[in-house]
């Protein structure tokens, strides 16, 4: 599965793609939050994930958009081939 992270103020935002335009969104921070975003792409879900934790938590519009980093969400063991 692959991920993303962003950090708006005191909030991280982890963003997993689950399947075709499934996308699961968690907020962590004093307020963990966490939801399903239905995008036709990437830069849809990572747009609506913003969108939705701003309104959420009534933080003002953040300027610029967030950059988003790549995550492994999976677990992975050292021994592993």
């Amino acid at each position: 599965m692959g991920g993303f992270s962003t950090r708006i103020g005191d909030h991280w935002l982890l963003l997993t793609h689950l399947r075709d335009s499934t996308w699961r969104l968690q907020v962590l921070g004093d307020t963990p939050l966490e939801a399903e975003v239905t995008a036709e792409g990437e830069a849809e879900a990572k747009s609506s994930a913003v969108e939705a934790t701003l309104e959420r938590l009534s933080i003002p519009s953040f300027q610029p958009e967030p950059r988003w980093s790549a995550v492994i969400t999976r677990r992975w063991d050292s021994r592993d081939p």
